[in-house]
This record gives C-alpha cells, sequence and structure tokens, in this order.
C-alpha cells in the first residue's frame, strides 16, 4: 500500500509539472499569439541611394522615437534611408542609415519555416527601435541615436572575403555631438565586433556612452517558444520575460559577460570588449522591450555581438558562458549531457529521430539496474498482498502489533517496501532532464523522421484532409506518434503489477489519456522519446513477468 501511494504521488506530481506549461498557454494566449504592434515603421531595404544630406539632428530619449507624433518627426522616418548589405558565408546583414543600426539578419543555415522554399530565418523580428543603437548619458538623462542619419563611404554591397570588412557610419548631433560606428564583419561564425564613439565639442560634458538591444518581445510559433531578456552579469544569470521587464527589473552593475535577447532557438547579444563593467537597465516601452548597457566615464565603447542559433557546439566556441542562454533550468547539469550524446548518436545515425531512438536505448540501458530492482520490488509486494490483508485484518485493533507484523513479513521475504519508489524517484531527474533537453535542442528544429514527421520540433500529425481540427491543436489528421505513446503506456500498466487499491488501479490506467492530452501539442521528437522508451518498457516488463511466474509463491504464515 505504502508503495502504491508513493508511485501514485511521483506520477501525479509529474503530470502536474509537464501539464502546468500548457496551462500557461491555455491561460494566457497573448504568451502565444500576441500580436505585432499596428504601425511600426518598417525599414526600406531597396537599392543604394546616396545619403540625404544629413539635418541637424539632437538624439531622442531612448524608445521615444517610436511615439513621436511630430508631423515633422513623422515625416523624416517616410524619407527612405541607405542601406549596406554585408554578406558572409553564414548570413546576410543589412545596415540603415537612420540610426546606424541592423536593419536585418538572415541566418543563411536556418529557415522561415520546414516548408522546402522557405526563405533564411530573419533574426531581426521588426519594430521601431532597431538592433544596436547608441546611447549617451548625461547627467540623469540618456538619450540615443534612432533619429541620426549617418554616413558612410562603404559601398551598396559588400562580399566579406578570408581578410574581413569594416563598415564606418559618421553622424552629428544638432548641438555638436560627433558620432561614429564602426563595424568589423568576419568571413565565418555568427560574430561581429561593433565599437561606438562620441566625440564631444569643447566645455559639453558626456558622462558615458553604451549600446542597446531592442526586440519586441511577439511569442514565435511552436511550444514554448517565448523571448525574454537573457544576460550575465558579474556571473549572475538573468532570464526576465516581459511581464517581468514591463512591471520594473532594477538595474544591475557589474562585469557584463553578455546580455541580450533569445527565444528557445536564437540569440541576439552583446559581448562587452572594452570596457565590460558596466550598467546593464532593461525597460518596455511600446511594445519593445530594451537591453541597454551604459559605461560610466567612456566615451567609446567596443563590443562583440553574436547573433545565431543557440548550437551548443558555436556558443561554446564563441564564450563557454553563453550556453547558458539555452535555459535548462535546474535540470543543466543533466540536460547538458544528454544534449551532447543526441549530436554524438546524430553522427552515428544522421537522422535526428534515430539519434533519439539510440538515446533512448541508452538511457534505458543506464537505469535498467534501478528499473529492474524497483519492478522486482513491486512484484514481490503484489505476492505479499494477501499476507497483507490478513495481518491487517487480524490486528487492526492493535496498531503497534501490526506494525510489527508487517516489518516481520518484509524481513523474511526480503522486501522493501519503498524499494519500488526509490529507484523511480532516483530516474526523475533523468526524465526531466531529458524533457529539457530535447524541448531545447535547436538541432531538432524543422529535423525530418519519416513520412509525415517532418519537424521534430512540431507536434506530431499526419496530415488527413477530411479530418476536422483536433481540439485544442492545430492538427488536421491524426497524431500517431500520440497514439501509438498511449497505446504502449496502456500495454505497461495492463502488465505491470497490479495496484491492490480499486481506486488507484482505476487512476493509474487512466495516467495514459493524460499523458496523450498533454503531448498532443508538445514536439514530435519528445514522443519519439517517450513512445521508444515505453516500447522497452514494455519487453522489459514482459521479461520481468516470466522471471516472477517461475519463482514459488511465498507460504502463508
Amino acid at each position: 500500500m505504502e508503495n502504491s501511494r508513493l508511485l501514485t504521488f511521483l506520477i501525479i506530481s509529474l503530470a502536474i509539472v509537464i501539464f502546468y506549461n500548457q496551462l500557461l498557454q491555455w491561460r494566457h494566449p497573448e504568451l502565444a499569439r500576441r500580436q505585432t504592434r499596428v504601425g511600426a515603421t518598417a525599414i526600406p531595404t531597396g537599392a543604394a541611394t546616396p545619403f540625404p544630406e544629413q539635418a541637424a539632428n539632437s538624439l531622442a530619449a531612448p524608445g521615444s522615437a517610436s511615439n513621436a507624433v511630430g508631423t515633422e518627426n513623422n515625416a523624416a522616418r517616410t524619407v527612405p534611408a541607405r542601406t549596406i548589405t554585408i554578406v558572409t558565408r553564414l548570413y546576410q546583414a543589412e545596415l540603415t542609415a537612420r540610426g546606424g543600426r541592423l536593419a536585418s539578419f538572415k541566418l543563411k543555415d536556418y529557415r522561415q519555416t520546414d516548408a522546402p522554399d522557405s526563405p533564411p530565418y530573419e533574426a531581426i523580428t521588426g519594430g521601431d527601435r532597431l538592433p544596436l543603437g547608441l546611447v549617451i548619458a548625461r547627467g540623469a538623462a540618456i538619450s540615443d541615436d534612432g533619429e541620426i542619419i549617418y554616413t558612410s563611404d562603404a559601398p551598396a554591397q559588400i562580399d566579406v572575403a578570408a581578410g574581413g570588412a569594416t563598415v564606418t557610419l559618421t553622424g552629428a548631433t544638432a548641438d555638436g555631438l560627433k558620432l561614429t560606428k564602426t563595424f568589423a564583419f568576419k568571413p565565418d561564425g555568427y560574430v561581429f565586433d561593433v565599437t561606438a564613439a562620441v566625440n564631444a565639442p569643447s566645455g559639453m560634458k558626456i558622462d558615458g556612452v553604451g549600446l542597446q538591444l531592442s526586440r519586441p518581445l511577439t511569442a514565435n510559433a511552436g511550444f514554448r517558444d517565448v523571448p525574454e531578456l537573457q544576460a550575465d552579469v558579474q556571473d549572475k544569470v538573468l532570464n526576465d520575460a516581459q511581464k517581468a521587464i514591463e512591471k520594473g527589473v532594477p538595474p544591475v552593475v557589474g562585469a557584463i559577460t553578455y546580455a541580450g535577447f533569445g527565444d528557445r532557438y536564437f540569440l541576439s547579444a552583446l559581448m562587452p570588449l572594452k570596457p565590460v563593467v558596466g550598467t546593464l537597465a532593461m525597460d518596455y516601452v511600446g511594445d519593445e522591450a530594451d537591453a541597454r548597457i551604459v559605461f560610466d566615464g567612456a566615451t567609446t565603447v567596443s563590443s562583440a555581438v553574436f547573433i545565431g542559433p543557440k548550437e551548443l557546439d558555436v556558443l561554446e566556441a564563441v564564450n563557454p558562458s553563453l550556453k547558458k542562454t539555452i535555459n535548462f533550468g535546474w535540470t543543466s547539469i543533466i540536460a547538458l549531457p544528454f544534449l551532447k550524446l543526441l549530436k554524438v548518436f546524430y553522427r552515428i545515425a544522421p537522422n535526428y529521430g534515430l539519434a533519439i531512438i539510440l538515446l533512448t536505448i541508452v538511457v534505458r540501458l543506464v537505469t535498467l539496474p534501478m528499473s529492474i530492482k524497483g519492478q522486482r520490488s513491486m512484484m514481490r509486494m503484489q505476492r505479499l498482498q494477501p499476507q497483507v490483508e490478513r495481518i491487517r485484518e487480524k490486528h487492526k485493533d492493535d496498531q503497534e502489533r501490526l506494525n510489527r507484523e508487517m516489518v516481520d513479513l518484509y524481513k523474511r521475504n526480503h522486501v522493501n517496501p519503498l524499494g519500488g519508489c526509490l529507484p523511480m524517484a532516483v530516474q526523475l531527474p533523468v526524465f526531466f532532464g531529458l524533457y529539457e533537453a530535447l524541448l531545447n535542442a535547436i538541432e531538432l528544429r524543422h529535423a525530418p523522421f519519416i513520412g509525415w514527421i517532418k519537424d521534430l520540433s512540431a507536434p506530431d500529425c499526419l496530415p488527413v484532409s477530411w479530418i476536422p481540427l483536433l481540439p485544442f491543436t492545430q492538427c488536421h489528421g491524426i497524431p500517431v506518434l500520440v497514439i501509438l505513446m498511449t497505446i504502449t503506456a496502456f500495454v505497461q500498466q495492463w502488465m505491470a503489477p497490479k495496484q491492490p487499491d480499486p481506486n488507484q488501479q482505476k487512476m493509474m490506467m487512466y495516467m495514459p489519456v493524460v499523458f496523450s492530452l498533454i503531448f498532443v501539442n508538445m514536439p514530435a521528437g519528445l514522443t519519439l522519446y517517450y513512445f521508444s522508451s515505453n516500447l522497452l518498457g514494455v519487453v522489459q516488463q514482459f521479461i520481468l513477468n516470466r522471471e516472477f511466474q517461475q519463482l514459488p509463491v511465498p507460504a502463508a504464515t
């Protein structure tokens, strides 16, 4: 009885944790369907035209550019600004003269969707305030260069060769500040450098300069793919979502390793080079979040910029600290090795579906001794159940005698009442680690498996045109893997030792149904793992059942 109660508790706890993710998306649909702000100004990307004659532009306070309502300012924003296109092996970037910022950053090795003709993934998510703004501190006031029109002698398009390429932009404000931004691009990798400098006329004091990243925190398509601010300041990791930033996050001061915005699969982050000790401030204006780094007393700031995939090898090659942006939560120490092992299996079998199956087999083999020990203990407990019930009935009025007789029974038959649950409790961290590893692996994004499964990061659905949309899903068809996972879970429950309490037994049989409702919207890669694990569990239970059929039944006492 004690064994079954603890097992039931563990399973219910597990279901609650997983179901909580689904509940959040149901209760807060804005996280998954938030619309981009109406009226956001698009940055034109046409052919290279000469820079317009630059007017004397004052720096605007951060965020004010997107909210400006003056006729003159709005008219200025409608003037097409020149763009400079930078092409490397891995990405195509566009710098706009207005604000000297990134208007586009397309990753060539990644696509917007899993469609064969899908365009390259666009890392710049739009909005009024584009990434890489220059900010200037004068007293308590912070201003940026959002409306400055920069000039440059760079050509309209630059194909970055082996030696790299440099683009220098210059601008000025109405009160005489001279602004310079220098971008240094490399032929390989997702990192480039930016240096921003402010030259003030005699008698004007500058208290500090810095850089700013901005982006709307609009949820991406897919399970639990909500962007958030991510940073590492003074070895303290920050992961703040939209609500936290809107409510107000206090500035953080210290050595800044990285600061920027990341979603489930991609990251845009500043990595200060000189200076590195500054203040990271976070705020939310309109529909955009800002991550602003200011260095007191500086007039020049240099930073590396990473815009690319959250692929473990890529992040570690740039800076080992960047792997913290893959948000595994408390399971990081377990999930990271599983993710690395998954990539090893992909080299053996170049299909991530097969790699997941191989990973499942290895995990099953590693946990096999604990699993078998737990199952054998449960089966012994089941065989002793008739004697347990007789003892309970015989000594129901003498609790002390009842406990003593129960202990004697277990000792004589070498049974630990908790033996079936303790190994399972040990395996729970493994379960959560695998869950997080497969959920956050960019390698599964748009990775095909077999037949209808074109994307292991998307929910499983075999398209059938005449089947209506399944409730609470985007599936016009049959979730084949989910059904197979449910069937194998039922078979496991049917083969496993029966619970002595009929109510608990019924509840255990309902659990596969609960899990099927949870997994119908989860990535197919996760479902494939649990289906494979269930299948191996059925085989294991079949062998153990045959083993126990050959053992003598304990003699009644």
